[in-house]
């Protein structure tokens, strides 16, 4: 069975990641990317790809306002970053519940400008939906209702059941325990764009037996080094038309 995560994997939300995320921290409600300095932008996605779960993201923004007037261009390191969330001092599950709640507001103030700042990746996303009687699930650390929306909005009809988010503070792990017991101990093949989640799935699931085959999405918010760290940590490197030929081979 496949698994998919959603950010950086099916769908691109990185713009209005960035708009949720400063939202969130400074308390706005901006509803156009043009409204966010555009110097804090390009550090924000620049350094994406270090966030794992969704209310570090949080972290990362208040970094990106305190240092903006020092280097632009600067990428972190993997430990500056783990430095910059472990001195927030909200803890980790508020964070995520203050991007949900951002996240929320945006979407009562305006649906139609908030779905006009994600795009599909293509072509996997139409041959997702050509292929839907398919099994798979996606397991996402976005919640349920924005995921299920932008499902619904690009054409793809999941049952809402099919969909393990991060709401309440639901890790990764938790819900791969979920998708586990529900399907049974068949094969699961995940495929993610941070190699954080694929090593915590790794080490939980793979330590005595590999039940759960893990991938890097080339093609989602992945640092400079990603693709390249990936096989050496025994993870295998997807491009979109891998996994569709993965697909159009199981029909």
């Amino acid at each position: 069975m496949l698994i998919f995560d959603f950010d950086g994997v099916l769908i691109n939300s990185l713009d209005e990641i960035v708009l949720t995320t400063y939202n969130a921290t400074t308390d706005s409600l901006v509803t156009r990317l043009a409204e966010v300095p555009a110097d804090l932008t390009r550090m924000f996605k620049n350094n994406r790809f270090h966030v794992q779960p969704i209310g570090d993201a949080m972290a990362l923004m208040h970094w990106c306002l305190a240092q903006r007037q020092q280097d632009v261009e600067k990428i972190l390191t993997p430990e500056e970053y783990l430095v910059i969330t472990r001195l927030s001092d909200v803890d980790l599950t508020e964070r995520t519940n203050r991007i949900y709640a951002a996240r929320k507001r945006f979407m009562d103030r305006d649906i139609k400008r908030w779905f006009a700042l994600h795009q599909t990746y293509q072509p996997l996303w139409d041959e997702l939906i050509r292929h839907q009687n398919h099994p798979f699930v996606i397991l996402t650390n976005k919640n349920h209702d924005a995921t299920l929306r932008l499902c619904r909005h690009f054409g793809l009809d999941m049952d809402a059941e099919d969909i393990y988010s991060g709401d309440n503070g639901v890790t990764k792990i938790e819900n791969m325990l979920r998708i586990r017991k529900r399907f049974g101990r068949q094969p699961f093949v995940f495929i993610d764009d941070s190699i954080k989640n694929l090593q915590e799935l790794d080490r939980h699931f793979n330590r005595d037996e590999k039940v759960l085959t893990l991938a890097l999405a080339a093609w989602g918010y992945i640092g400079s080094g990603d693709t390249a760290a990936a096989p050496q940590s025994g993870y295998p490197t997807f491009q979109q038309t891998d996994v569709v030929q993965f697909l159009n081979s199981s029909i």
